[in-house]
């Protein structure tokens, strides 16, 4: 267990802390390192005001920063500057971390890397790289942990910003730690602790410097652990008081190694000491900085031949670490106390903690395995959704340019305003503006298999991209509602087709009259059960029955925080079990031919 920064957040037990979570003196740098060029002052700093109230709440109000990071998103989009929407990815994929959602903070840290990484060094590429390392790390990814961090610390030696590199160099000691690489780990801790020296990080050092004697006590070197044991407790006390207890008590195993059992005692006393100001201060204090100590009392007993006193040390650390869900810490006891029982004779109980050890070494090992699938899947998806938007764009360039052209004036003018309206109310639910262009795609596509006439496609496209726009206007009380809506609740969200209607019926051109027929008529059924208004089969306006389709089937196939995402085979499945009812025969035939034209291995067969 490397020391670790209790002001971010937790990875594990096992793990660094904060390294990719904590902005502390971030956002003043990422204004220097950061190259921004708008066209727009107002909008730019319109941004700036947005991340900043994002970095003044990430701590102490995370889901208000995670808010404003969307909207500082959908902002900065709208105004052209990448960087500015990759490092508001970048926060929300580190509030996402501080949560534990290492999925989506590996996805979100991805997409901010693409936008980025320009061809110039920048904060935001550093940090996004650093903590998508982190999340490997925390997969056991060892190797693509070390690959994302070294390059990390690539760019932001190149941003000639010099406060936290010793931040990264940590990670990365922390990586060649965890790999069994002790001379490349120490290599690198020495190497944290001098770039820190000048910039007066003492609470960074605090923790790399009780890393440095943890590893010179594993590999049976007292004497040096000592001596560094007792500076990094010394440069805690002053800058890191949560990390005191922890690292008396790692100075406590080096002086029984030296067979000073004294003053090893004296450690622990000074630790419960500490914990006692600490607490009668006010202060909360950290599970894992209580484990820290109660675990190394029960390995020192155990060693010490002191075995009632070490069970029950290691008895009262594995309920505490059982009830705050420490796995790896927990493990570790499980193996103590199976070795403590059987030298006391009580093999029963001996075998019963070796068991459950074994039982949770596996649970582990699984829950690892699957973050790591987790995150190679993001990577592999990413660059499919990549190469898929290339395709496409390329296939439907001609025709856009075209349509565009003779366009441009007012829909050019309008589209743009209207589309930011459609992200936010993408965003307010829970979404990404993905879903609005997919929606888009998947309707001209539909279109063009119909045999619709090619400009008529093209323009659908743009117009179903504002099909949901009319959710602007509803409450963020029932929008984001986490359980079912009553029915006046239900009835409130319906209102959201007559509401897009309104808003882009103002526009009179052939563009926005499609829009406003797709917002209003999305929800229609073929068999006369949908709403706004009960129509039925062709009384509903063909915009409306090809978008009908397309929503439904990107919902499902997308990600959302209270769902799975569906497989293509699923979603087109279910999309077509709605044929007759709620769907258009003739457009579900259209629909799944273009399914299998983008999916040739897609299955259908009953």
């Amino acid at each position: 267990m490397t020391w670790e920064d209790q002001r971010g957040s937790a990875i594990d037990g096992a793990r660094p802390r904060g390294e990719a979570a904590s902005v502390d003196g971030w956002r003043t740098a990422s204004e220097r390192g950061n190259r921004v060029h708008e066209p727009n002052g107002d909008d730019r700093a319109k941004v700036r005001r947005l991340l900043d109230r994002v970095a003044a709440n990430r701590v102490d109000d995370p889901a208000e920063a995670r808010t404003v990071a969307h909207e500082a998103r959908v902002e900065a989009r709208a105004c052209g500057s990448r960087l500015d929407e990759a490092e508001a990815l970048y926060q929300l994929a580190s509030i996402a971390h501080q949560f534990h959602d290492t999925e989506t903070a590996f996805a979100l840290a991805s997409e901010a890397v693409e936008l980025a990484d320009d061809g110039e060094a920048n904060l935001t590429l550093a940090w996004s790289l650093h903590l998508i390392g982190v999340v490997h790390y925390q997969a056991t990814n060892l190797a693509a942990s070390l690959e994302a961090c070294l390059r990390s610390l690539d760019v932001y030696r190149a941003t000639r910003d010099e406060v936290n590199e010793g931040k990264i160099l940590h990670t990365i000691a922390a990586v060649h730690q965890s790999m069994g690489d002790y001379a490349r780990a120490i290599e690198t801790y020495e190497a944290a602790l001098a770039i820190n020296e000048p910039l007066g990080r003492r609470d960074l050092d605090a923790m790399v410097m009780g890393n440095l004697a943890r590893i010179r006590g594993r590999r049976g070197e007292p004497a040096p652990a000592i001596e560094i044991g007792r500076a990094a407790v010394e440069l805690a006390r002053r800058h890191a008081p949560q990390l005191v207890g922890g690292l008396l008590a790692d100075l406590a195993e080096a002086y029984v190694g030296l067979g000073d059992h004294a003053s090893a005692a004296l450690c622990f006393a000074e630790a419960r000491a500490d914990w006692e100001h600490r607490t009668a201060d006010g202060d909360a204090l950290a599970p894992v900085e209580q484990l820290g100590v109660m675990v190394s009392e029960g390995r020192v007993a155990l060693r010490s031949g002191h075995l009632d006193e070490a069970i029950a040390s290691l008895s009262a650390a594995l309920d505490l670490a059982d009830r705050t869900d420490m796995r790896e810490i927990e493990l570790e006891v499980h193996d103590h106390l199976a070795g403590a029982y059987k030298q006391a004779g009580r093999h029963g109980e001996a075998l019963e903690h070796r068991e459950r050890q074994f039982a949770l070494h596996r649970e582990i090992f699984n829950d690892a395995t699957d973050l790591r699938l987790r995150t190679l899947q993001v990577t592999h998806d990413n660059q499919v959704a990549r190469q898929r938007s290339e395709l496409t764009r390329l296939k439907s360039e001609a025709l856009a340019n075209e349509f565009a052209l003779d366009h441009a004036d007012v829909d050019a003018y309008h589209l743009e305003a209207f589309e930011r309206l459609a992200s936010l109310a993408e965003f307010r639910g829970g979404n990404t503006t993905r879903h609005t262009s997919a929606v888009g795609d998947l309707s001209a596509e539909i279109g063009h298999a119909l045999g619709e006439r090619p400009e008529w496609c093209e323009r659908l496209r743009l117009a179903a991209r504002l099909h949901d726009i009319g959710k602007i206007a509803i409450a963020d009380s029932v929008l984001l509602k986490p359980g079912p809506l009553d029915i006046d609740e239900f009835d409130e969200v319906k209102q959201h087709t007559v509401l897009g209607r309104r808003l882009l019926s103002g526009v009179s051109t052939d563009l926005f009259e499609l829009a406003a027929e797709c917002a209003w008529s999305h929800h229609e059924w073929w068999d006369g059960s949908g709403y706004p208004s009960s129509l039925s089969g062709t009384a509903i306006p063909l915009s409306g029955r090809i978008v009908a389709i397309a929503d439904v089937y990107d919902s499902l196939a997308t990600r959302r925080i209270y769902k799975r995402e569906w497989s293509v085979n699923e979603a087109v499945r279910f999309v077509a079990s709605g044929s007759g009812e709620q769907f258009q025969p003739a457009l579900i035939d259209a629909f799944v031919r273009v399914m299998c034209a983008r999916h040739p291995e897609l299955s259908l067969s009953p």
